[in-house]
């Protein structure tokens, strides 16, 4: 039965709420709008236009500013009675997941970041190979939809009404700015829309099936993809086959993130590096958490300067913010590094490098400087304030698991 004929039925929407509510995606107040959209079935008026061949609305555009960075990104979204339909068409064609590579991680139920990284270092030999990372830019604006479309017939010449949406949304050249004015633009599958994602992953399918069927180590995440080889020339030639094979499909690469290692060296992917079977916290991610940290400590202590609040509460303020951002957030959809890292690394050394800084942060807090004289706000205060070190908490978790384990084994001898 076709999607669209599917989505009639208010049981579909029952098994995608369900999905929503345990898989810990979304936020509680997402889930309520989310609620109230089926009960009401807001999703029947789309529906019904759908049928009458009533042209799907216009997408609306937005830019968004990178924080602390000059880069902009694109994104497109529809109102929320379109948005919960692609939604939900997005769900559903989670059933079409095997037409891809065991190496393809990203939107799909069954993989992620962490089987990834497991998928890679797990290797036994792994040190010893060569590897080539890349980065395609703008993927998802750039997709020719023209080369997508054939492959989308074939993957759902049983959906065909889905199909007939889909291609409708992506022919459609029309968006809706930021201004309210009406543009006309190449736009590619819109990064942002539901369906973004499974489109994404289908565009470059046979790149990953060619490496796969091979029997070559290579995992791509939507637009990241790396490789490994046993020696420079078999490098080349994989290096060599992507790029070709990207430039057919009209993307490019982000030169500014083409890295190579060679054995014994270091290669990072996904926010994790390796080495030598180290796995632990990437630079570029630890930069990045380091810039919202000084970022924070200075808007902080601006507002406690303009306020003449207490160094106290600033600081407190400012230790829940990133015990919320490295540890216990409440909002199960929002990761944490507690979350994202700690099932990954098995070395403290990032986390140790981040612990100092985010003490350092919270001593210009209370000063507005970096001197020695910082550390007569001594770290027992601090800790009195609300801190927790990243280092301890990584190894408590890792005790706490050991212990686990050692109670399930004996549990399997008695």
């Amino acid at each position: 039965m076709d999607y669209l004929d599917r989505i009639e039925n208010p049981m579909e929407w029952e098994k995608y709420y369900a999905y929503c509510e345990n898989s810990g995606h979304i936020g509680k107040r997402d889930l309520f709008v989310l609620r109230e959209y089926i009960d009401g079935r807001r999703y029947n008026a789309v529906l019904e236009n759908i049928k009458n061949n009533v042209p799907f609305p216009y997408p609306k555009k937005f830019i968004l500013n990178k924080v602390g960075a000059d880069k902009k990104r694109i994104v497109y979204s529809y109102d929320e009675a379109e948005k919960y339909v692609l939604k939900i068409i997005a769900f559903l064609l989670h059933e079409k997941d095997k037409i891809f590579a065991d190496n393809l991680f990203s939107f799909r139920h069954d993989q992620g970041v962490r089987k990834a990284i497991e998928y890679l270092v797990n290797k036994p030999d792994i040190s010893e190979y060569y590897s080539y990372r890349l980065d395609i830019h703008d993927y998802f604006n750039s997709v020719n939809v023209k080369r997508i479309l054939p492959r989308l017939q074939k993957v759902l010449e049983n959906e065909r009404a889905t199909y007939n949406l889909i291609e409708e949304i992506l022919k459609n050249p029309f968006v809706i700015g930021e201004d309210g004015e009406i543009i006309e633009e190449r736009k590619g599958i819109m990064a942002g829309v539901p369906i973004s994602s499974f489109l994404a992953n289908l565009y470059l399918t046979d790149l990953d099936w060619h490496f796969q069927d091979r029997g070559i180590i290579y995992a791509r995440y939507s637009d990241d993809i790396i490789v490994f080889a046993k020696s420079r020339a078999e490098l080349e030639e994989y290096r060599e086959y992507i790029e070709s094979y990207l430039s057919q499909e009209g993307l490019k690469l982000n030169p500014k993130k083409i890295y190579y290692s060679e054995p014994h060296e270091q290669w990072s992917f996904l926010g994790i590096k390796y080495k030598d079977g180290v796995v632990d916290v990437s630079d570029v991610s630890l930069k990045k958490m380091k810039a919202k940290m000084r970022r924070k400590a200075r808007a902080l202590y601006r507002w406690k300067k303009r306020n003449n609040a207490s160094s106290e509460r600033a600081i407190k303020a400012y230790i829940k913010v990133f015990n919320n951002k490295l540890y216990n957030n409440p909002n199960k959809n929002e990761l944490t590094w507690t979350r994202w890292f700690f099932p990954l690394i098995n070395t403290s050394e990032s986390l140790h490098k981040l612990d100092g800084y985010m003490l350092e942060c919270i001593r210009y807090i209370a000063t507005g400087k970096h001197t020695k004289a910082n550390y007569n706000l001594r770290y027992h205060t601090i800790k009195e304030y609300g801190y927790k070190s990243l280092v301890n908490e990584f190894y408590r978790k890792k005790q706490h698991k050991l212990q686990e384990d050692n109670c399930f084994e004996e549990f399997l001898i008695y």
